[in-house]
């Protein structure tokens, strides 16, 4: 027999607390979910081990079996005199302590955040004071692990109403060392999500901060303001008496002729990660960021920001950026030149945007190759909740650039990729147009077919949207002189808004079927913030999602079909290799690819493991990785149901594209008939409001036919209002003569 002596150092009762766990679950790891890693050159595998039968979908794990026992309250008084807290909170993924299993971090916005020490067979621990990442001194909105020092631990930021954003530093076994000021975050901002990425190429992952307010005047409705019009020209001079000039006012409002004064949001932050520890934050106005022509943009975008996520959009290997913004404020979509400089997307790349953009998510939808991009907004889908959303504030009548113009719909949006660095709008036609008042969308291939589903969470505390009761309010208003704070009471007729959650199946063809019940997710708690992880190292990924006034869900996901799951190790600083492109070849459909992210999802961030359809189990699959330094690695003979960890010292540099590009089948030559079309710029939702679409300005029609009768076909344009038809006679010599 062999006795075991443990000796106890006189350490901190914390740290010899989270010492015990940490020895505890190391040892019941070995046989709850511990992976047995097999070395190969370049990369090591390990088999996975789940149910050989089961159903498509997920299991809601209950409280009792998991031991997360953490709800995200929010009093009624508080969300009363500011709504922005009932935008939420969110969660955050990773192994902390580097045991293999994936931990959990859930954000609170009137209570201590909570960090769960993931045990294995679903059983976690809650760990929060022990590392040191409670922040209990505010309201958390949004947090993600990432190594922000390359030293190969996770760790941790988090955001919060008036407090900016913070950062914790990992000291390799789950204990975190706040370093917030001398990394030079912090601040007053009301701060929602992060992404982070390797802008400019230098291997540090860099920030990017989506803010929004940590108050609004929304909930101040005493407010006075000063509007000058002196010459047509509408100009708010002062609120409540204090010049616009003051610091805390610069920015904050535009002036509208026909919505009145209207408040933005505040400017988000792109931070460059020194390398030493700093985080420095890029100037909108230096020329690091220009407008669709080339130009610096004069002012910051006072924007009211809440999701933010890196993507390589136009796929030269460097991460672009797209931000959802609410309210009024466009989306902002910036294209990296690959040194840390963007550009805004051309105009006419995309058409419209969402209004209310929640969250946003990429992924190749169509296996053609090119990421598609879908966009969360409010719009029902049940028809009589629809008829009460119908908004009253009056549309704006369309002026200026109405040809490039990019106009802002109340539903979800699909953009799909035609492949040349323009998009379609297709959430119509897709049928995933509407999923209620929507937070947190994520692309993930649950039923492991090879094609990416989509998942939604939704609801909210207050239906704030139904006009019945906005005019009931109103009316209310009228009949009684009210206080502000008698105002704001008001609020208490919305009632709440709780929607289930929304799965969309892809049918492979950009076609969608709601089967969120069929899959077991739809329950109908108010659900914001949502990350993927491994949590139980099976190779599909679960679900984690943060809820308001209720507890969290954790989704097992039940998937028994043949999958392969991919990690990367990346050189230092870039650890875990934030940007890379994995592809994987002859798995369930020919091509599959996917991009390692770091936060991007609203308020929350995933655990970088990637997972796969491998079809059968006798498919002979590679995979191929460009990593985000210009090298390349590819794995042969790949094999269903293990996970691979590609290492990425042995990778080779990459080779550039080819520049021989093969002869155009067409020439453009619009310039041998110098049309322009005339069609003069109409608001049919001006006359007609409930209009379900627009149906002026469709553009010309267009036809070949030999209106002389000489043997060639002749060009004949249709026009809109207030221009004529134009009729080209082909001279048959390769030119154009314009009738008369």
């Amino acid at each position: 027999m062999c006795r075991l002596d443990i000796v106890l150092r006189p350490v901190s009762q914390g740290r010899q607390l989270l010492n015990c766990i940490a020895a505890l679950g190391a040892l019941t790891s070995l046989s709850a979910g511990a992976l047995d890693w097999q070395p190969h050159e370049g990369h090591r595998c390990a088999p996975l081990t789940f149910a050989a039968k089961g159903k498509t979908g997920f299991t809601a794990l209950p409280a009792n079996q998991t031991g997360i026992l953490f709800t995200n309250a929010l009093a009624e008084e508080r969300a009363l005199t500011n709504q922005i807290y009932l935008n939420g909170s969110g969660v955050a993924a990773g192994d902390v302590d580097g045991d293999g299993l994936c931990d959990l971090y859930f954000c609170g916005l009137e209570r201590p955040n909570a960090l769960y020490r993931n045990l294995g067979n679903w059983k976690f621990v809650e760990v929060t004071a022990e590392a040191g990442v409670a922040c209990a001194d505010q309201a958390s909105t949004g947090a993600v692990f990432a190594d922000v020092d390359g030293d190969g631990d996770l760790d941790l930021l988090v955001n919060g109403f008036g407090r900016g954003t913070r950062l914790f530093l990992n000291d390799g076994q789950g204990h975190f060392r706040e370093a917030t000021a001398p990394a030079g975050l912090g601040g007053s901002t009301g701060s929602m999500s992060l992404a982070l990425a390797d802008v400019d190429g230098d291997g540090f992952l860099d920030l990017y901060v989506a803010n929004y307010r940590a108050t609004t005047f929304r909930d101040e409705p005493d407010k006075k303001y000063r509007v000058s019009t002196a010459n047509n020209q509408y100009e708010l001079l002062a609120v409540d008496g204090r010049p616009v000039t003051a610091p805390d006012l610069r920015g904050r409002f535009t002036v509208d002729p026909v919505s009145g004064v209207l408040e933005n949001g505040e400017a988000d932050v792109l931070y460059h990660n020194d390398g030493h520890g700093k985080f420095v934050p890029l100037s909108w106005t230096n020329g690091d960021f220009l407008d669709e022509e080339g130009r610096p943009i004069k002012a910051p975008p006072y924007d009211w920001g809440l999701s933010v996520m890196f993507r390589d959009l136009n796929e030269d290997g460097a991460p672009d950026i797209y931000v959802c913004n609410d309210f009024q404020s466009e989306d902002r979509i910036w294209i990296n030149d690959g040194r840390g400089h963007f550009r805004a997307i051309p105009r006419l790349a995309l058409r419209h945007t969402s209004l209310f953009s929640m969250g946003v998510d990429f992924a190749d939808l169509d296996r053609d190759g090119h990421d598609e991009f879908f966009v969360a907004d409010m719009l029902s889908r049940e028809h009589v909740r629809r008829q009460v959303q119908l908004s009253e504030r009056t549309m704006p009548p369309l002026r200026g650039r109405a040809v490039d113009g990019r106009p802002q719909y109340s539903r979800n949006t699909l953009f799909w990729n035609r492949g040349d660095g323009t998009y379609s709008e297709v959430a119509q036609f897709s049928g995933v147009e509407a999923s209620d008042w929507s937070w947190c969308p994520v692309v993930l291939d649950v039923d492991l077919d090879g094609f990416e589903d989509l998942l939604i969470t939704t609801g909210h505390g207050r239906d704030a949207q139904n006009i019945d009761v906005a005019r009931r309010i109103d009316r209310l208003k009228k009949e009684k002189r009210m206080s502000w704070r008698e105002q704001l009471r008001l609020r208490k007729l919305f009632p709440k808004l709780e929607t289930p959650l929304f799965a969309f199946h892809n049918g492979g063809a950009l076609t969608f079927e709601e089967v969120g019940r069929s899959w077991g997710f739809d329950s109908a708690q108010i659900a914001q913030g949502m990350c993927l992880a491994d949590l139980d190292n099976d190779g599909d990924l679960d679900l984690a999602v943060n809820c308001l006034n209720g507890p969290p869900l954790i989704y097992r996901n039940d998937s028994v079909r043949p999958r392969v799951a991919v990690r990367l190790r990346g050189l230092p600083p870039n650890t875990q290799d934030i940007g890379a492109k994995i592809k994987l070849f002859g798995g369930a459909v020919p091509l599959q690819s996917q991009e390692v992210i770091c936060g991007g999802r609203y308020l929350s961030g995933d655990d970088p493991v990637r997972t796969f359809a491998a079809g059968t189990l006798t498919n002979e699959m590679t995979i191929e990785i460009n990593w985000r330094s210009s090298r390349h690695s590819v794995v042969q003979h790949v094999r269903a149901n293990r996970v691979y960890e590609i290492d990425e010292a042995g990778a080779k540099p990459l080779s550039p594209p080819s520049q021989l590009k093969p002869p155009p089948m067409f020439v453009d030559v619009s310039e041998l008939i110098r049309h322009t079309h005339i069609d003069e710029p109409f608001d049919d939702f001006q006359r007609q409001p409930l209009l379900p679409r627009k149906l002026s300005q469709l553009g010309p029609g267009v036809t070949w036919f030999d209106v002389d009768g000489d043997g060639w076909e002749d060009l004949i344009v249709g026009s809109g209002r207030g221009g004529t038809l134009a009729v080209f006679r082909n001279d048959g010599h390769g030119g154009f003569i314009l009738l008369p």
